[in-house]
C-alpha cells in the first residue's frame, strides 16, 4: 500500500515539474521574441547560477 502512495506522490511531483517547465519555457520564449534576452544569455545565466551554488548546503539536505 505504501508503494502505491509513493508512486502517486512521485507522479504528482513529476506533473508539477512538467507544468513549471512549460511555464518557464513560455516565459523565456516570450522574452526572446521581445528581444529582452537571447538563448545564449539565458544559458550563460543558468550556468553561472549553478556554478555559484556548488558547494552550498541545500535546503533539502537539512531536512530530517
Amino acid at each position: 500500500m505504501m508503494a502505491k502512495k509513493s508512486k502517486n506522490r512521485l507522479r504528482e511531483i513529476a506533473e508539477e515539474v512538467d507544468v513549471f517547465d512549460d511555464m518557464l519555457t513560455a516565459l523565456v520564449e516570450l522574452l526572446e521574441e521581445k528581444g529582452v534576452l537571447t538563448q545564449k544569455e539565458w544559458e550563460e545565466k543558468i550556468k553561472a547560477k549553478i556554478e555559484k551554488s556548488k558547494g552550498k548546503t541545500k535546503y533539502r539536505d537539512l531536512q530530517p
